[in-house]
């Protein structure tokens, strides 16, 4: 059996799964526990950075980061102190709107159940997918800093189907340029 025919497998597995649980439950399990933690640390380094290139929260930083002076103003204390914070109220507002939307995807109303039921085979397979291509980033990043033969490996066993090229193409990026495979 090809590995194209095992990934349809488990995505149809997982629709399944999501048609089961429905989408207020899916995504209560997928934003809680060590899920939630890795989504607000995904959304802290996504969108921090873009938030302190503003150049009104720049300059503000620069002058908190002069009056600390010393050793203080050195390891940049005002950038560690924002992204706690920002990791904080990620954390709130994730919380909020988990509960939000899976509160109003509870209505026991026929088109509310059958949208539920729809929305979770959906969202099952995207976070699947979501963590599959965080897992091939992570593998990027091992093989960036080791000898790439993990990655070698993984790429001879998955070469000519849908999850190669997912991997040489993969959006999420932990090292410049991706996958540095000699062939690409």
């Amino acid at each position: 059996m090809g590995i194209d025919v095992i990934v349809i497998i488990i995505a149809v597995v997982l629709a399944l799964l999501g048609l089961v649980l429905g989408f207020g439950r899916t995504l209560k399990f997928f934003t809680s526990g060590i899920f939630g933690v890795v989504i607000s640390v995904f959304v802290c380094m996504t969108f921090g950075g873009m938030i302190l290139g503003i150049p009104a929260v720049q300059r503000w930083m620069i002058e908190i980061n002069w009056s600390l002076g010393g050793f203080l103003q050195t390891i940049h204390l005002e950038t560690i102190i924002f992204y706690i914070v920002f990791f904080i109220v990620v954390q709130i507002v994730r919380i909020l709107v988990v509960r939000l939307v899976a509160g109003l995807f509870s209505a026991n109303v026929l088109p509310v159940r059958i949208i539920n039921r729809v929305l979770g085979m959906v969202l099952m397979v995207a976070a699947v997918f979501l963590l599959l291509l965080l897992v091939f980033a992570l593998i990027q990043l091992l093989a960036y800093y080791t000898d790439y033969s993990i990655e070698m490996k993984l790429l001879e066993k998955i070469y000519d189907s849908f999850l190669y090229d997912l991997y040489l193409n993969n959006p999420v990026k932990l090292v410049p340029g991706g996958s540095y495979v000699w062939w690409r």
